[in-house]
């Protein structure tokens, strides 16, 4: 068998169909054994950004952002890839740790943070799992529909903080930017197999793709839920200022 065929399958196979060769089956998994990786290593970045106190936020997205920055200018086969990959992980986590501080500040349990993390890990093996096994190139039209989603949340969110400034715009940013990155899910995960079928078995940047949607949607669920919590709270507050006006009468 040839190298061609290796890669896409047998010459009678069709390049739209979901069937996928053995080595990009190979390489789906060691993705997500890769991503799973960054993901626990992110986590120990939050421990690290708890210990660095307030410093912890902008240190984390400098390191995080050169990081990305430098691993973008790596060869596929550079080992450096892979000291990049982890080092864009745990500054990712550190960044983060600002972000998870608040929230177990708000809720001393943890619901949200463990629901926010559950549903976008549930998501995000939904829609990636959806997209492998969907017919090939059937969904990478998804990506110019996110694309463009993100660049209307952006100038609406512009406009809603120097002009608007409504809470149920920033509820629709808020929806409407979880929609556009369960887009990307999908997106990215079909245009891997598309690289892996033509030959690019590049794991760290396929991983890093993957991650950066995940993350994306952990932080999305979060502040939905954040919100949702606060207008419960916020009308438990009201609720209970009527009763007070109530029995004062």
């Amino acid at each position: 068998m040839s190298q061609k065929q290796q890669y896409f399958g047998s010459p009678s196979s069709s390049s739209n169909t979901n069937t996928l060769s053995q080595p990009v089956r190979r390489h789906l998994v060691n993705v997500y054994l890769t991503l799973a990786a960054m993901c626990a290593i992110a986590t120990a970045g939050t421990q690290v950004g708890d210990y660095l106190g307030a410093a912890g936020s902008p240190i984390g997205t400098l390191g995080a952002f050169t990081s990305v920055s430098m691993f973008r200018y790596t060869t596929p086969r550079s080992r450096n890839r892979w000291a990049l990959l982890g080092s864009y992980s745990i500054f990712s986590g550190i960044a983060l740790s600002t972000f998870i501080s608040f929230f177990l500040n708000w809720d001393p349990s943890g619901n949200i943070i463990f629901m926010a993390l559950s549903s976008a890990v549930l998501i995000f093996l939904g829609f990636s799992g959806s997209a492998v096994m969907a017919d090939r190139r059937s969904m990478l039209y998804i990506g110019a529909f996110a694309s463009s989603v993100l660049s209307v949340i952006l100038w609406l969110s512009l406009a809603n903080m120097f002009f608007i400034r409504s809470t149920s715009i920033f509820s629709l940013e808020l929806y409407a930017g979880l929609l556009a990155f369960a887009g990307f899910v999908m997106y990215d995960t079909q245009m891997i197999v598309e690289h892996a079928s033509a030959g690019s078995m590049d794991i760290p940047g396929h991983a890093m793709e993957l991650f950066m949607d995940l993350y994306s949607l952990f932080i999305r669920l979060a502040q939905i839920l954040m919100k949702k919590e606060m207008e419960k709270e916020n009308k438990k507050k009201k609720k209970r200022g009527s009763n007070r006006l109530t029995r004062d009468y």
